[in-house]
């Protein structure tokens, strides 16, 4: 496990922070025991500050607290996932159906370079590949009318568990290429003012049934 950052925010949060990203990154595999004590003495701090952060995870999906054995971390099943998607997907298609015929010459822009910076990332990078594809749909749906919705979105985007998912794709060449089609026939889509290709093209993104999408789920 690393090491906790040392800055000038909350201990718990940065405890939080860390162990978040080493359960996320896989450092801290699933179905491992988080006990107050052992996590404490490797990141040399308190328990208090590692019970709150552990308290703030079982609330996000990546820990359970079970009697007797402490805090277990989650397999990431293929329920999950498609819980997952199934709720960005229906909000995402809502808030393109919105923002059809709204979008700035400068949001077309920003979208396809975007998507030009998705080519040229390393294909098993997979951290970047994260940050270019949330920013991507996130950017998709900035010119949607309804704030509340656009908020919804955002915050599925920055909850660990999507970057969990992100993380269980098989990386690749092909998997990029696919990320990269997507995306551009979207586009297309957005700039023929067509909400009804958009909103089938981002069903592929969605697709949580394609046998060929993940490396791995646990």
């Amino acid at each position: 496990m690393a090491a906790i950052p040392n800055d000038v925010r909350p201990l718990a949060v940065r405890v939080h922070e860390q162990l978040s990203a080493d359960i996320i990154s896989g450092t801290i595999k699933p179905g491992s025991a988080l006990a107050q004590e052992g996590v404490a003495a490797q990141y040399g701090v308190s328990r208090t500050p590692v019970r709150d952060a552990l308290t703030q995870l079982t609330l996000e999906g990546l820990t359970t607290l079970v009697p007797g054995k402490g805090y277990i971390v989650n397999q990431l099943d293929e329920r999950e996932i498609e819980n997952v998607f199934e709720v960005r997907y229906a909000l995402e298609s809502l808030a393109v159906r919105n923002a059809i015929g709204s979008y700035t010459p400068q949001q077309l822009v920003r979208l396809g370079g975007l998507i030009d910076e998705t080519e040229i990332v390393d294909p098993q990078d997979s951290g970047e590949l994260f940050r270019l594809g949330r920013a991507f749909h996130l950017a998709l749906v900035e010119p949607a009318a309804n704030d509340y919705l656009r908020g919804v979105i955002s915050s599925i985007w920055n909850h660990p568990i999507q970057h969990r998912i992100t993380l269980t794709y098989r990386q690749g060449p092909d998997h990029q290429a696919k990320v990269i089609h997507d995306h551009r026939s979207i586009l297309q889509a957005l700039k023929d003012q067509d909400p009804d290709r958009a909103v089938e093209v981002l069903a592929h993104c969605h697709d949580v049934k394609d046998p060929n999408r993940y490396e791995h789920i646990g």
